[in-house]
């Protein structure tokens, strides 16, 4: 057997009862964590648009949209929550590969829903897709060269994890989920992966189409489940789908190093703040400033932000019209933590957008290239920040940050999940009780016999 083969075996072949217990107490949080961002996503217009076009198009209702009473097929549910949990950029994310966790979950929960899949059975199909995914992007390792010109350095991947967990819940065999990978290679869509817009901001219409990237991942296990077959050695060494995402050095051995052994879903960190991940390095060290030397926004003269040159050319972004352009924009999301505003759905109202205050503070702040941080960015993917803050009166603040409030070298703690997710549900709208009911149930998740269990509780 080839790699491909190998990997897909290893998948069918994967029980609960093997997972560590650590390992199950990560997934059960991560799951966790990105409810609470579907929560967060669930009042925004995009979440209100894309549900009102899956209830135009109709379809059996067996799978629960996030904070919402409407039930949609299961292939509609994974893709609008997949979007609503995307909406905030709250979630969590491993250095190397952006956005896995809220790619992965919405599927094992919709298929859940429809195949009536226990707790167990969720936890350990979301474990194994993110075993895929984080030895899929280990094998693919680009050169410097190919990094910064091709590879597609957000989503490259991520369509064979959801392979991993339909074909998983759908009890496929190995053989099956060899041909679904094989499907799924050929079905990805494509994408820009150098935008011209980056500068400019995020478009308003990125996320929204982000529930796309669930599809061929499902679709190919739904045709390798009614026998159809695929490429079995996609991935294997030699065969080049690796060009397909600008990759120039692929070691296909890497796929299936370990497996079972150490797992990468302890790698991911989680997010403090509603907003890009490289931001939160910079938000950290603000906010000590802040913290430790009682500073207000009206007595800041200027902050100077210095960080490596992706994060330098691309964020400095002033006076964003909407949620998404302000969530990659530092100038914003740094005044919103000189002001003390609360990060999530807050820091997106309208009412602060537009607010000639806060307009005029992010000019205040000000991006430059440090380029020993863009020199240890790759392959390390570090994004360590200096904030230097300097006030009206003369005094000079810094602030140095290399790993933020979340990531491994600096977990969170049970209570910033705990504090996260009360936060989201509340803006929602949800009662304290059910807040509570929800928490105790995600503790319980490898005991619920039904994930429906859980699904019902996250309608406010």
């Amino acid at each position: 057997m080839g790699e491909t083969e190998i990997l897909a075996d290893f998948i069918a072949r994967a029980n609960y009862e093997d997972l560590p217990k650590n390992v199950i107490k990560d997934a059960k949080e991560r799951i966790g964590n990105a409810i609470a961002c579907g929560l967060g996503g669930r009042k925004t217009l995009e979440g209100d648009l894309l549900i009102d076009i899956m209830k135009e198009m109709k379809g059996h209702p067996e799978a629960t949209v996030i904070g919402d009473k409407t039930k949609l097929s299961f292939m509609q549910a994974a893709q609008v929550n997949r979007v609503l949990m995307h909406m905030m950029d709250y979630d969590d994310d491993l250095t190397n590969i952006c956005h896995m966790s809220i790619v992965l979950i919405p599927v094992a929960l919709a298929i859940g829903e429809r195949i009536q899949a226990s707790g167990k059975d969720i936890i350990n199909a979301f474990v194994l897709g993110c075993e895929v995914v984080t030895h899929l992007r280990e094998a693919l390792d680009p050169s410097i060269e190919a990094f910064y010109k091709t590879f597609e350095r957000v989503d490259a991947g991520l369509q064979f994890g959801v392979t991993a967990v339909a074909g998983k819940l759908l009890r496929l065999t190995g053989g099956q989920i060899a041909d679904a990978f094989g499907l799924t290679g050929f079905m990805k869509a494509s994408r820009v992966t150098r935008p011209d817009w980056a500068k400019r901001g995020m478009p308003r219409w990125m996320k929204i189409t982000g529930g796309d990237i669930t599809i061929p991942g499902i679709h190919a296990v739904l045709l390798a489940q009614k026998g159809f077959p695929g490429d079995r050695a996609i991935l294997d060494q030699g065969r080049n789908w690796e060009a397909s995402v600008g990759s120039d050095r692929y070691d296909a051995s890497k796929l299936i190093t370990n497996l079972g052994k150490e797992y990468g879903i302890l790698k991911i960190g989680y997010k403090f703040y509603s907003a890009c991940r490289y931001t939160s390095t910079t938000l950290d060290a603000v906010a000590a400033i802040v913290s430790e030397n009682q500073i207000k926004p009206e007595d800041v003269k200027e902050v100077i932000v210095k960080v490596q040159r992706l994060v330098s050319e691309n964020f400095a972004i002033y006076e964003p019209e909407y949620m998404i352009q302000a969530q990659f924009s530092i100038p914003y999301v740094v005044t919103m933590v000189l002001m003390g505003e609360p990060t999530g759905p807050n820091w997106f109202r309208e009412d602060l957008l537009k607010n000639p205050r806060v307009r005029e503070l992010q000019h205040r702040v000000k991006l430059v290239e440090d380029p020993v941080a863009t020199k240890t960015f790759y392959p390390g993917y570090k994004t360590p920040s200096t904030v230097e803050i300097v006030m009206q009166d003369g005094r000079h603040f810094s602030k140095s940050v290399e790993y933020p409030k979340g990531e491994p070298e600096n977990p969170f703690t049970r209570q910033d999940h705990i504090d996260k997710l009360t936060n989201m549900a509340s803006w929602l709208g949800m009662k304290q009780s059910q807040i509570d009911e929800l928490i105790h149930t995600l503790d319980r998740l490898d005991k619920l016999n039904q994930i429906s269990d859980l699904m019902r509780l996250l309608v406010a």
